[in-house]
């Protein structure tokens, strides 16, 4: 899985600023995260909290039931 996230995605839309991160695997899987804050460096700092936070989970076989 990869993990972008660039600063360039903070935008301010009214009174929040909102910063984005985008995860996709190879399989096709993806996920947006996003956090919103009163500045954009406010809503950097959350997001960069935020996916320290995340914790990866291992792989895991799933047993098919047939």
């Amino acid at each position: 899985m990869e993990l972008y996230v660039n600063s360039n995605w903070t935008a301010c839309y009214a009174n929040a600023c909102i910063a984005e991160a985008i995860a996709w695997s190879e399989n096709g899987n993806h996920a947006s995260i996003y956090t919103m804050g009163g500045t954009a460096e406010e809503a950097d700092a959350k997001l960069r909290g935020a996916l320290r936070e995340l914790k990866p989970m291992p792989q895991t076989a799933i047993k098919d039931e047939r």
